[in-house]
């Protein structure tokens, strides 16, 4: 059988057979539930032509020691469909999915004729333009100026670590990107490896997104990292006469250390009084939660709304306006070593915690203010670590209410799976993931997988033990 290009394949294709190399090798999985999703790759023929290639997960304990990056391979009994419409890591309007039948073989002497990669790269121009754009992803390539110490934060129960990378492009602009989880590993092997001297990445399948007025780049599930490969473009920073400045793993604006305290301390503080505002953390065991859960506010602010008037004016957006929205109010019962205290809990701290704004929950929940919701329910029993802030006036009631502004990432190592699965199934990103599983559409919220197996050049094969962590 003769090999077909890459750029002759169509849904529906009759049996074929295609000679390609592996150009990108990832595994995909939930970040809502750590599940994988699939094996990803992407194929380069000796036209330059590429694709997108999914292995389902059933099938990744046959194929995945098969695959090694910058390989070549002869691929049969594959399917080929319409590739789905949004969160494409290339421009092809096709995808291939392989099967049982499928046939994998390798071959030992790599034809020089078949490129090794092919990326699609944005100046500083087209990232404005791409902003929120999610339906093909695009690539960058830039020289790194500055790595941020690690950053984690908490959202529907779940732990989230990030890194900032400070990239400067080709013609001097500095954008920012977010490199999440699992991808951190290799990306910190590239710092280690640099030493003394800068080096030039290449960060595949990106998105564009908002932040404070700019634009910013983020990580998805196709996303691989590759430094300092042999490509013309890599080439021009590497031969060119930028900055040699090292990349630099910056620390994190310091923050005021947060006063440990205990409930019984909490209760008996003497507070300083040239401060209106403390912050103190203290550890404690949810035992009781008020049964009204949210209040109905302004949409645009946190402003109660009267409840006995349709059409009401708020007084701080001085707009008038028939719309409330629910927000959280949750009055916590909370107890540690015989003493108990009231912790109050608002939007922003609840959203970060469940994951869902109050009015989705309240909406789902029949617009029931005076019965929670089962995923709220589920923070019973469980000991979290609160940073709450108290005023002096507080202390002038006979039991006060501490105000919760965070809950310690670190104290929920052990969240119920319950609440987590709560969580996951609830939010609109896995209404998105359950709607395109059955065509086999790959999941806009994975976090792809793309490891260092220690070897050669930066440019690594990706080497996963099953199961993924």
């Amino acid at each position: 059988m003769e090999f077909t290009s890459i750029g002759e394949l169509s849904p529906n294709q009759r049996p074929c057979k295609l000679k390609c190399r592996v150009s990108r090798l990832w595994v995909a999985t939930n970040i809502n539930t750590d599940i994988v999703c699939h094996l990803d790759m992407i194929l380069l023929d000796s036209q330059g032509n590429d694709i997108w290639v999914q292995i389902p997960p059933l099938l990744m304990k046959i194929f995945q020691p098969l695959l090694k990056d910058q390989e070549v391979y002869t691929f049969s009994n594959f399917k080929v469909q319409s590739a789905p419409q949004e969160y494409r890591p290339i421009a092809n309007d096709n995808i291939i999915i392989f099967s049982g039948k499928t046939s994998v073989q390798q071959i030992p002497d790599v034809p020089r004729s078949i490129p090794t990669f092919k990326f699609t790269f944005m100046n500083a121009a087209q990232i404005k333009r791409n902003l929120n754009k999610i339906d093909i992803l695009s690539d960058v390539v830039g020289q790194v100026q500055h790595v941020s110490e690690r950053k984690t934060s908490c959202k529907g129960g779940r732990k989230t670590t990030r890194r900032h990378i400070s990239l400067k492009l080709i013609e001097g602009d500095v954008v920012s990107v977010v490199v999440f989880g699992r991808l951190l590993p290799l990306l910190e092997s590239f710092v280690n490896a640099s030493g003394t001297a800068s080096f030039v990445i290449v960060i595949t399948s990106i998105r564009v997104t908002p932040f404070q007025g700019d634009c910013s780049l983020s990580s998805t599930s196709s996303t691989c990292l590759f430094s300092n490969i042999d490509i013309p473009e890599v080439n021009a920073f590497l031969n060119g006469n930028n900055e040699n400045a090292a990349p630099v793993l910056l620390e994190e604006p310091s923050t005021p250390e947060v006063p440990i305290v205990t409930l019984a301390e909490l209760q008996n503080l003497s507070l300083d009084m040239q401060n209106e505002d403390n912050v103190y953390s203290v550890e404690g065991k949810v035992v009781d939660l008020h049964p009204l859960w949210c209040y109905l506010s302004c949409p645009t602010c946190v402003y109660k709304a009267p409840e006995d008037q349709d059409t009401y004016h708020c007084t701080k957006c001085n707009k008038t306006t028939t719309i409330k929205a629910a927000k959280y109010r949750l009055r916590l019962e909370v107890v540690s070593d015989d003493t108990s205290a009231s912790f109050v809990m608002f939007e922003n701290v609840g959203e970060n915690f469940f994951g869902l704004p109050a009015n989705q929950l309240f909406l789902e929940n029949g617009g029931l203010k005076d019965s929670p919701p089962e995923i709220i329910l589920k923070i019973l029993g469980m000991t979290l670590k609160f940073h709450v802030k108290i005023k002096i006036s507080m202390y002038t009631r006979s039991k006060p209410d501490f105000t919760v502004v965070k809950i310690d990432p670190d104290s929920i190592d052990d969240l119920p799976a319950t609440l987590q699965k709560a969580a996951s199934t609830q939010s609109i990103h896995s209404d998105i993931e359950n709607s395109r599983s059955s065509s086999q559409i790959s999941d806009p919220l994975c976090t792809a997988v793309k490891d260092t197996d220690g070897e050669k050049t930066p440019c690594t094969s990706l080497k996963r033990k099953q199961p993924i962590e």
